[in-house]
């Protein structure tokens, strides 16, 4: 009987080195009570063992004695040494990283096992080298092999979520190496492994030699477009500001006439300035078009000016006969006339009738008026802001050749700067910039270093003034 009851101990013990690791074993042995016993012998039967009542540890009582907090299962697997694989540096997980997980579990009263896709995933290491896994939580993972991930994550899905299940690690996809300064092609290029400096230099173009006339060709034939390009855009430059100033040629000096005759052909300038001749004919014409609306206008006013006048005048020669025949009529009668109507008084009627008329005339007279001078003013408003619009666009269209010309020049600043660097690649300087946690680490490399993943290389010409300077401490 105590055979049997040292052997379940021993399978306690089994099951504290699963899951607390054997290096925190002393710290679990240290929790648990020395008071209380795990095993006593009966008063009454000296071979009979009997169990505590007790049959596991009791970390509260242990947790309330200590004022450090308890480690979750997560927490001690994934910050301890969980594997012994012999990882490659170049294949440990790095911030960038998406890692596949793939969680396969025992099905119910069955061998066979299935895939949890609710827990399965493709998982994105962030900047702190962590990634979040659905019912374990955050899990620090950076500078460990995806082999030496399995385990611990089927360990802490064991533990927090009571799923005994057998888990796969793979990398998804890796951060690409970057790479920039004096080579053909800068950018970023897929990660592979094994993979050097040189080999990476190779790819951007910064192995060419002075024999690589192959490489020079294409440098060189790229400065000439670029070139071509940028006369091209010099050109049009020329023709905007001169349409703008209402020029009617080019205004360029000879030698600059001359450059663009060899560069872009006589046929090519000649374009340009007819198209500047047209785009001015085509605004002259405009303008006098504007001026031939306007003066239909003002025609339109000065008629409706006439008629209201004519009819002002019409109106206060009426009223003044109507006026006089109104004190003729009062001196005649003084009181005296009869309920008879005389012909005087039927003129003075017909007189108030022809002025009511009038006065919706003149009112029809002057609201004419009005209408002519608003459209006479709304076509000055439309002229002016269609030739301010006219005007910002030609100022805008001249301040993006400019920007496209700025951005060709410094192109061929770079292109030719290759091109005079294309015999002494060999002296340049190499140096790669790799993040290590939220640190940034330099160094200083030679072509066979071995890269990883996220790298950034730098190539740069030697540093003229380190070189004098090293040269007088030498002497």
């Amino acid at each position: 009987m105590l055979t049997a009851t040292l052997s379940k101990a021993g399978l306690g013990l089994v099951a504290l080195v699963a899951v607390g690791g054997i290096e925190n074993l002393p710290a679990l042995a240290t929790r648990i009570p020395d008071t209380t016993p795990l095993v006593h012998l009966a008063a009454t039967d000296h071979t009979t063992p009997v169990l505590a009542s007790r049959t596991k540890p009791d970390f509260t009582v242990a947790a309330a004695r200590s004022s450090e907090k308890l480690p979750s299962v997560s927490e001690t697997l994934f910050t301890k040494k969980s594997c012994e694989h012999s990882t490659s540096e170049a294949d440990l997980v790095v911030s960038g990283d998406r890692l596949t997980l793939r969680v396969f579990a025992q099905a119910a009263n069955s061998t066979e096992r299935f895939e949890r896709r609710d827990l399965s995933g493709t998982f994105t290491v962030d900047a702190a080298g962590e990634i979040a896994v659905p019912g374990i939580g955050r899990l620090p993972v950076a500078g460990q092999g995806p082999a030496c991930l399995e385990g611990p994550v089927s360990t802490a899905l064991a533990a927090e979520m009571g799923i005994a299940a057998t888990v796969t690690a793979s990398f998804e996809t890796r951060p690409p190496v970057l790479i920039q300064g004096t080579v053909i092609s800068p950018g970023s290029y897929e990660f592979t492994p094994n993979l050097s400096v040189r080999a990476l230099l190779a790819k951007a173009g910064a192995d060419g030699g002075t024999a690589d006339t192959a490489l020079y060709r294409t440098l060189d034939a790229r400065s000439r477009e670029l070139r071509t390009l940028r006369a091209g855009l010099m050109l049009r430059h020329a023709r905007l500001t001169a349409q703008r100033a209402g020029a009617q040629d080019l205004s360029l000096p000879s030698d600059r006439v001359k450059s663009l005759h060899t560069q872009l052909g006589r046929d090519r300038v000649h374009g340009e300035t007819a198209v500047l001749q047209a785009a001015l004919a085509e605004t002259a014409l405009r303008k006098a078009r504007d001026v031939a609306i306007r003066a239909d206008l003002e025609n339109t006013l000065e008629i409706a000016k006439t008629r209201r006048n004519s009819v002002r005048a019409r109106y206060a020669l009426l009223s003044r006969q109507r006026d006089q025949l109104e004190a003729e009529i009062g001196e005649d009668c003084r009181g005296r006339c009869g309920t008879s109507r005389r012909y005087d008084e039927l003129r003075f009627d017909t007189l108030n009738g022809r002025l009511g008329d009038l006065d919706l005339t003149v009112e029809d007279a002057e609201s004419r008026v009005s209408e002519a001078r608003h459209a006479l003013d709304r076509h000055d408003r439309d002229v002016a802001f269609s030739y301010a619009q006219a005007d910002s666009k030609l100022a805008l269209s001249v301040a993006e050749t400019l920007a496209d010309r700025n951005a060709l020049d410094a192109e061929i600043v770079s292109v030719e700067a290759q091109i005079m660097d294309l015999g002494g690649t060999a002296d340049s300087t190499i140096r790669v910039e790799r993040r290590r946690g939220s640190q940034i680490q330099t160094l200083e490399v030679h072509k066979d270093f071995l890269l990883l993943p996220g790298d950034l290389v730098i190539v740069e010409p030697p540093d003229d003034t380190i070189l004098v300077s090293a040269e007088d401490h030498q002497e």
